[in-house]
């Protein structure tokens, strides 16, 4: 058998296939369930699909059907193997091309290689006739052919080797004018700064350092430069590879490794410019929507704007709470028009992002609820001398998640607001402008010592400390009969609750010398002796100049009687 005849039975062999195919197609088609027919649609789709024939990276021709079972792209990469083959032997000596009939369909021959078989249907897709469309296949094929086999001549080798020789000398000194003019940019960058601009300032504050402004101009210019240089080598290497045969298909791809995703970038911005735009307002009426109740709730807390059941020191917290919903609502409204919302990585990202948010946020949300409910509550305000648990001092910054307190020892104390809601706290300064904080101290005093004249000591001591107002007039308790002594409470008025420590050392320090300048002595802590023969339990400061402590005193507890009898 003859290579002609083996030919011609392959192309019989295809050509049933071609037809049982389409008769089995027709067969399947009418029996297939809907979800079926689509993937046929699909495969239908890729069987038409063109695909380009392919030699050195050039595109000779393009296949726009398929035959039989084969799909145009592998028709298509047959065809470039056997122009390849055709190019590397040697046995062809000259690589004319012609267009042979056989059974209804024209093969194209370089020698005794078959380069492609052109059937009816290609040249119904062309719209024209299948001689005229094997005759133009023919002639584009000789003339890929006899271009690809001068590629490999040695002329055209050194002719090419000498042309990237010169290449990589312009690479090397456009590399060198890169990086001089970037560095000649950078310098007159910098002086143009230093000459105008110091630093970035808004009213008082800087927003950007002169040093920072030098590191960006810097940072800036050499990034430029790495993408300049970039560009130069890959420019370079197209060039270079592209003089080659063996490298010339590679060549093609370099330049669109980088102008493609750039391309891909433009198309998908001016796509997404509509959805763009949507987004754009969204955000405009956010930002007017924010500002304007920002302005409505700074009023409130100005007093500016009053109402009735809405206090001033709520205005914050309910400004920023509105500010977290309505920056939501646009999250919201602006989803479906973000990039790749409906991609399923994004769902699978936004799905894995809320999962894990609701695992970790248990805490950070029971803090946020504890926040809204301690505001409205109004348990305590900005500036507050507070007691939360073992913390004492005043509130200096309250949010939905925690609340800070300094103490008087100047230590700040984050406490978390659901930490806050579950213990008791203690406001001193939410009625010391009205109705006046009670300051109050406990004092022991002997019952030697009159109590109306202990309450008049007490009463005068708390008139006399700074900062207890005069009016309500301070008062005493008698709390407790003890023992050896009486437990007196002295309880008196301030407006001024963040000074109470230094009040509270202030009284005390008055309590004793109104004590000692009146001669009674306290009792506290508890104090015993034999009161006959012992000094009196005062400062000698404050004793009476002519005071002198007793002597002790003997007692014969027997009468007169009783001991002459017994002597």
């Amino acid at each position: 058998m003859t290579r002609a005849q083996d030919d011609r039975r392959k192309v019989r062999h295809v050509a049933a296939l071609a037809l049982w195919s389409l008769c089995a197609s027709g067969v399947v088609a009418s029996q297939t369930a809907p979800g079926q027919q689509a993937i046929a649609d699909e495969v239908e789709a890729g069987h038409h699909s063109p695909a380009p024939v392919l030699l050195g990276g050039d595109t000779i021709l393009w296949i726009t059907v398929g035959a039989g079972p084969y799909t145009t792209q592998f028709r298509a990469d047959r065809i470039s193997q056997r122009l390849y083959e055709t190019v590397r032997d040697r046995a062809v000596v000259d690589p004319v091309v012609t267009a042979t009939e056989n059974d209804g369909a024209s093969e194209l021959r370089a020698g005794s290689r078959l380069l492609m078989v052109v059937t009816p249907r290609d040249a119904a897709s062309l719209g024209a006739p299948r001689i005229a469309v094997a005759q133009q296949y023919a002639r584009d094929l000789e003339t890929a052919i006899r271009r690809e086999r001068l590629r490999y001549a040695p002329a055209t080798l050194a002719r090419s080797g000498i042309y990237g020789l010169l290449a990589t000398l312009m690479l090397a000194g456009s590399l060198w004018i890169i990086v001089r003019g970037t560095q000649l940019v950078g310098r007159k960058l910098e002086r143009w700064r230093e000459r105008r601009l110091g630093g970035l300032h808004v009213q008082q504050a800087e927003i950007v350092s002169a040093a920072g402004l030098s590191r960006g101009i810097a940072r800036t210019v050499s990034a430029i430069r790495v993408v300049l240089m970039l560009l130069a080598v890959d420019l370079y290497l197209t060039f270079v590879l592209g003089l080659f045969p063996w490298t010339r298909a590679v060549s093609t791809h370099l330049l669109n490794y980088v102008l493609s995703p750039l391309g891909t970038a433009g198309v998908a911005f001016v796509g997404y410019l509509p959805n763009l735009m949507f987004v754009l307002v969204i955000a405009w009426l956010i930002y007017i929507a924010i500002r304007v109740v920002g302005f409505i709730f700074n009023q409130i807390r100005l007093g500016r704007m009053v109402f009735a059941s809405f206090p001033p020191e709520w205005a914050d917290p309910t400004n920023k709470i509105a500010r977290v919903l309505l920056i939501a609502f646009g999250i919201v409204v602006a989803f479906p028009y973000l990039p790749a919302s409906n991609s399923p990585a994004f769902t699978g990202v936004s799905v894995f992002m809320g999962v894990l948010f609701s695992l970790a946020s248990s805490s950070a949300l029971s803090n946020m609820i504890a926040g809204i409910v301690l505001t409205y509550t109004g348990a305590f305000r900005l500036g507050d001398r507070v007691k939360v648990g073992e913390s004492f001092g005043d509130i200096i910054e309250t949010s939905l998640l925690a609340t800070r307190v300094r103490t008087i020892k100047n230590e700040d104390v984050t406490i978390p607001n659901s930490i806050v809601l579950g213990h008791s706290t203690i406001n001193y300064s939410r009625n010391a402008r009205t109705l006046g904080l009670i300051l109050h101290t406990s004092v022991t005093i002997g019952y030697d010592a009159p109590w109306r004249q202990v309450h008049d000591l007490l009463v005068d001591a708390a008139l006399a400390t700074p900062g207890i107002l005069n009016e309500p007039r301070p008062f005493v308790w008698q709390t407790a009969l003890n023992d050896f002594y009486v437990t007196y409470e002295v309880n008196a008025y301030t407006d001024t609750p963040r000074d109470m420590v230094d009040i509270y050392a202030a009284l005390h320090a008055r309590i004793q010398d109104s004590f000692y300048a009146a001669g009674v002595e306290i009792m506290s802590p508890h104090y015993t002796s034999l009161r006959d023969g012992n000094t009196v339990a005062i400062p000698e400061s404050a004793r009476p100049p002519e005071y002198l402590s007793p002597a002790f005193r003997v007692t014969d507890v027997n009468p007169p009687e009783t001991a002459r009898r017994a002597g």
